[in-house]
């Protein structure tokens, strides 16, 4: 068993709460763990004299050997070359050759900014240091901004603009876990591309006055059993008395497929061809691309095609006018909602017009959609907000059937794109669909496919079917989601189909235990906490 103690956000300055960091002190010097680990903001505005207390008077408190890096505050103010002068390096990589374990510390921060970016030099780091370790190995890595969005933190943003990249890099070097800090609460996710999967921790602030909902201040506690990949992962609550535990995860951390578990899966339950980003226009449509997708997709067997936004390119009359023609060649049941360059002032009122509701619902014997508009009026970034999120509940939390929900803004972060805040309720919008236990949800941002679980539930995000704006070298194409169902479990695979080539390349491939997961719904809002069981 290995355990780590981690510590975050402290900010000595002018949100410092020291009674809570004296507090958080006395649990790290009492609790042994094989590595402690602080992940940034050690300052609130990168001052000299900041650093000065904080080495001279705070440090000296902790009585164990910390490694470090450096926050967004860390780097205010040319903090950063304070930083190196009174810390040590921005960066670290432990070693620990006898026990194998590999620590790499990286600095996400940009100076005066409150995003972050890994950048090209850091992620060949990390398939420097954990490419081609052997499995005996345990890999760790750690940096100050988040990946996936998180729950109670507001309005998404600050997360590290190259998370999509820095997500593929985790998953392809098979890292074991990630720890973040930043937002002021603490989260866990599984995170798995089917062929590997990664515990997400972030971690709350030890003492800052600028806390997150109810938790407040809180160092975290993570045990990891090496041999059967399990983790417990808890958080210690300083702001009670005596400090009380909270366990955040218990479960196991590899979700690798078992290829036992699927013989005699010929037949799929459900079939759903997801297409979207269109883009219908005299400028950016390639009809050819089109006709070519829309005949094969004609000769597939699917319950249905959902189309995740951006069904015209500027949202002008004659789009939605050629949009209605040419989706009408589709000879499977459709369900479409909108994207952002259909919700310019004309489309509002174009897309209900041509489509009728932009927020369509879809039900057969195996499966049950829900289709959400997440756009806002004439803007890029979308929101789903809380009366979408009481109608998933309302129509998805007794159902029996496959539970599907689709819309335009993605929730994960995509390789190739620059990650920003999409859907400015991601972090709630995210916690709330895995707590509730959906199977699947569709999106179709930026013309790029990407497919991902965390937790139970599989989000995948498709490419352009006939836009121009095309972002992979094999061009055009669309997802074919195939689910299997066995007494025990269900199997989810996703499939890129490529229109030029007419060639089907596996994306994801997931087996869903069922009975794996309990939902326990907490009392704020309606947005639910997810603990996974061994």
């Amino acid at each position: 068993m290995m355990r780590l103690v981690v510590f975050s956000d402290v900010h000595i300055g002018g949100k410092f709460n020291e009674e809570m960091f004296r507090k958080g002190v006395d649990i790290i010097n009492s609790t042994e763990a094989d590595y402690y680990l602080f992940t940034g903001d050690l300052t609130d505005q990168g001052t000299l004299h900041e650093y000065k207390s904080a080495t001279e008077k705070y440090l000296p408190l902790i009585k164990k050997p910390v490694l470090y890096i450096p926050g967004n505050h860390d780097v205010k103010n040319v903090g950063d070359l304070l930083w190196e002068e009174f810390i040590g390096p921005r960066y670290f990589l432990h070693n620990d050759l006898d026990k194998k374990v590999k620590i790499l510390g990286l600095d996400s921060n940009e100076p005066d900014k409150n995003t972050g970016r890994i950048g090209e030099g850091g992620i060949k780091r990390i398939y420097q240091e954990f490419e081609g370790l052997d499995d005996e190995w345990v890999k760790i890595l750690a940096f100050h901004h988040q990946t996936l969005p998180i729950r109670y933190t507001g309005r998404e943003r600050s997360a590290i603009t190259d998370a999509g990249d820095v997500i593929k890099a985790i998953l392809d070097t098979n890292v074991d876990m990630v720890i973040n800090g930043h937002r002021h609460i603490s989260n866990v996710y599984l995170l798995s591309d089917s062929d590997y999967s990664t515990l997400v921790v972030n971690c709350g602030t030890m003492s800052c006055k600028k806390t997150r909902y109810k938790e407040e201040y809180s160092v975290t506690v993570i045990d990891y059993d090496r041999q059967m990949k399990e983790a417990v992962v808890k958080i210690v609550k300083l702001n009670e008395t005596p400090p009380r535990q909270v366990t955040r995860y218990t479960g196991k951390t590899n979700l690798s497929l078992a290829p036992d578990r699927v013989k005699g899966m010929t037949v799929p339950t459900s079939r759903i061809i997801q297409i979207g980003n269109t883009e219908f226009s005299y400028d950016t449509f390639d009809a050819k691309a089109y006709a070519k997708a829309v005949t094969m997709l004609n000769f597939m067997n699917c319950d249905l095609v959902i189309h995740c936004g951006d069904v015209t390119n500027s949202s002008f009359m004659e789009e939605f006018e050629m949009a209605q023609v040419y989706l009408n060649q589709i000879k499977h049941d459709m369900l479409i909602v909108p994207g952002p360059r259909d919700y310019y002032p004309l489309g509002y009122e174009m897309f209900r017009k041509t489509f009728g509701t932009t927020n369509p619902m879809f039900e057969n014997t195996t499966i049950k959609v829900l289709g959400i508009n997440t756009c806002i009026l004439d803007e890029s970034e979308g929101r789903l907000g809380r009366s979408s999120l009481r109608r998933i509940r309302e129509e998805l939390s007794h159902t029996n059937k496959n539970s599907v929900v689709a819309f335009h803004h993605t929730l994960i972060p995509l390789p190739r794109t620059r990650h920003s805040a999409e859907l400015q309720d991601a972090g709630d919008t995210m916690a709330f669909l895995i707590g509730m236990g959906v199977n699947l949800v569709l999106t179709g941002s930026k013309n790029t496919s990407g497919c991902w679980r965390v937790g139970d539930t599989i989000f995948s995000n498709c490419g352009t079917i006939a836009s121009k704006n095309i972002t992979s070298s094999k061009g055009n194409s669309f997802n074919i989601i195939d689910i299997y169902e066995k007494p025990d479990c269900k199997v989810i695979v996703v499939s890129e189909f490529f229109v030029n080539t007419g060639l089907t390349q596996e994306i994801g491939r997931f087996l869903i235990e069922k009975g794996s997961k309990q939902a326990i719904e907490s009392k704020t809002g309606g947005v639910t906490e997810s603990k996974e069981s061994s």
